[in-house]
């Protein structure tokens, strides 16, 4: 019996995809991100152009997560997808015509937002029927190396297609980048799942129904706890990657693209890492992870060079994507299949969620107190509330 996922031919299928999809995204969160700050230079409208991004997923994410337990994963990725495609399309043609300014840009950005909402708890129920259970905790380590291999190489792309043919031409990319998850889409077959008998025309009692299960269960309850403060904490100042690299460091596009990549390159050894079983899934370590980044969220914050900058960001990376990684594994590994999009959706309002409204309250209080004072400031918090969850649990003695 193999625990690889990669001995899985449909996993195969939709992973060569959505490398290929991975990478078109994040040359359009740097292109974004980038010509927001051209448009403005403000750390505040960078901020509010990542809450755009990531805020449909809080308004709408649990009804999502109801839709996605009703219906074909497969087919409900599919359209999805290609309403991204047109998004896209429509955004680059614009850039083009030399037709948008911050609003449209952050309106564009708030629709595919949306679209990106629906598909996050498609998107997290859809691989656990694509795998056997004991092959899950490889297939989600390998999703996430595959994502940070593109949040590594994407923004390299982004760097080279913006200096060269400029902003649209990147979003472009990421329109046309969906035609890869689009083709795997339509090959892979899933395993059916087992749908809940409760009454279909009652949406707001399938969601209850979730959420009820997710409080009830303590580790999920933790797990989706902890999520919440590495998505606010530790993500919404990386939102700000775009101010750091002009303000801070004065290294432009360029710069821009280097931090991103260093972040993915730091988040690509903690997949590698976790896709081994080299890190225990446990609660409590998952809670020291997150304090660490905090204090490399501190001295980010204090950092003078551009290389240290760097060499922090991809701490950032590594502990980032080890802890979150790790709790999506562990709720993957708890949750029953009917409930599965549910209680994903919950997952995904939080962490998405929250580095929304990270990025826009660091983005706001930085407009004011500057973005170095700012950044620190956010990491103390955030290791006085990670040291004093992690108390708690000594307290209550309770095992991880």
């Amino acid at each position: 019996m193999h625990s690889s996922a990669l001995h899985n031919r449909n996993y195969l299928v939709y992973l060569a995809g959505n490398i290929v999809s991975l990478h078109g995204v994040w040359v359009y969160r740097v292109a974004v991100g980038w010509e927001a700050w051209q448009l403005t230079q403000s750390e505040l409208w960078v901020g509010v152009l990542a809450f755009t991004q990531f805020f449909p997923i809080v308004l709408f994410g649990p009804l999502f997560g109801v839709f996605a337990d009703r219906f074909d994963r497969r087919r409900a990725s599919i359209v999805i997808n290609s309403i991204g495609t047109l998004i896209m399309l429509l955004l680059a043609t614009l850039m083009y015509l030399g037709l948008v300014n911050i609003y449209v840009l952050c309106l564009l950005s708030l629709m595919q937002g949306v679209a990106d909402g629906a598909h996050t708890p498609v998107r997290l129920a859809l691989v656990p029927s694509l795998v056997q259970r004991h092959q899950l905790q490889s297939a989600m380590a390998i999703n996430s190396i595959a994502f940070n291999l593109s949040r590594f190489i994407g923004p390299a792309i982004a760097g080279v297609l913006i200096a060269t043919l400029g902003v649209a031409s990147a979003i472009a990319f990421n329109g046309f980048s969906y035609i890869a998850i689009l083709v795997a889409l339509f090959v892979i077959r899933i395993r059916p799942f087992r749908q809940s008998a409760e009454a279909r025309s009652n949406v707001l009692g399938e969601l209850m129904v979730g959420v009820r299960y997710a409080m009830a269960q303590t580790s999920v309850r933790q797990l989706l706890g902890l999520v919440a403060m590495t998505s606010f904490f530790g993500r919404g100042p990386l939102e700000l990657l775009p101010a750091f690299a002009e303000s801070v460091f004065d290294r432009g596009s360029t710069g821009l693209a280097m931090l991103t990549s260093s972040a993915g390159a730091g988040a690509i050894v903690a997949g590698v890492i976790i896709s081994r079983g080299l890190f225990r899934l446990r609660i409590r370590y998952i809670a020291v992870g997150i304090a660490v980044a905090a204090c490399l969220i501190v001295l980010l914050g204090v950092a003078p060079w551009f290389w240290l900058g760097l060499t922090i960001v991809a701490g950032l990376g590594f502990m980032l994507t080890l802890c979150g990684v790790g709790a999506q594994v562990l709720l993957q590994t708890l949750l029953d299949d009917e409930l599965r999009g549910r209680v994903s959706s919950l997952w995904g309002m939080i962490a998405f969620g929250g580095t929304a409204f990270g990025g826009l309250v660091v983005g706001a209080i930085a407009s004011v107190w500057g973005l170095p004072s700012t950044t620190m400031a956010i990491g103390a918090v955030c290791i006085l509330l990670t040291l004093r969850i992690y108390a708690r649990r000594l307290a209550l003695n309770r095992p991880a």
